[in-house]
């Protein structure tokens, strides 16, 4: 008899997402910044890697915060609208990542299914995700890891 028989292909799928983790589909080797480099730092990462954001790191190696596109576009904004930027009583056009980066990003466990990860992404509107282990970061899913795991369930299902 087929294992699947009686099953719709909506239950198959959402049993598929339910048994997918975040350890299945994240990047293990995680681009980050200390929080204490340059945003011009973090932008030229982002573009020579292509990646759209960075988790941000303290000395110790914890997760402190995440820096994105909308960070760097916002600070550009605020510098072409000639807002000035103090940072340790200088006026810089070119402040820390700890400037702008969003604090307390929200963050999974390695054992955190791909349906929670769609509704995390989906509902938050978060572009990727630390994994993390503590406050130590062991991954990251973006958007595409997610698009790329879904779609290829969807193309498989029976």
């Amino acid at each position: 008899m087929a294992k699947n028989k009686g099953k719709t292909k909506l239950d198959i799928l959402k049993k598929r997402l339910k048994s997918i983790k975040a350890k299945d589909i994240m990047t293990r080797n995680v681009l980050t910044i200390k929080e204490d480099k340059h945003l011009s730092d973090a932008a030229k990462i982002m573009v020579k890697k292509r990646v759209s954001g960075l988790p941000v790191i303290n000395k110790k190696g914890k997760l402190t915060g995440l820096i994105g596109d909308q960070d760097l576009f916002l600070v550009m904004d605020m510098i072409e609208s000639g807002n000035v930027i103090q940072q340790n009583s200088n006026i810089t056009s070119d402040p820390k990542v700890s400037y702008a980066m969003s604090k307390e990003p929200i963050t999974i466990k390695k054992t955190t299914n791909l349906d929670e990860i769609i509704s995390i992404m989906k509902y938050k509107n978060v572009q990727s995700l630390p994994v993390i282990q503590g406050r130590k970061i062991t991954g990251i899913i973006g958007r595409r890891d997610v698009y790329q795991t879904f779609y290829n369930i969807v193309l498989n299902l029976p």
